[in-house]
């Protein structure tokens, strides 16, 4: 089991240890979409299981996905 300290898990990483991951753009955007949603959600509704081994396409796909989830996010929450 992890210890659940830096490099365990790439959303723990970027939320409680402020790493960079991805690239600046993508951190940023699951730090922001972490206002709205909270962590246990964020874990099962983005794959992140190609942090450690991510090509552009990758995440170009990645960053469009979050960008989609944190503008449905902060629609409901004006709503």
């Amino acid at each position: 089991m992890a210890a659940g300290g830096p490099g365990d898990h790439p959303l723990k990483d970027i939320l409680h240890f402020d790493m960079n991951v991805y690239d600046t753009e993508c951190d940023n955007l699951i730090r922001e979409l972490a206002k709205y949603v909270p962590e246990n959600i964020l874990y099962q509704s983005i794959d992140l299981s190609t942090a450690f081994n991510i090509d552009e396409t990758i995440l170009i796909d990645l960053k469009k996905e979050l960008l989609e989830k944190l503008n449905f996010e902060k629609n409901k929450a004006k709503s």
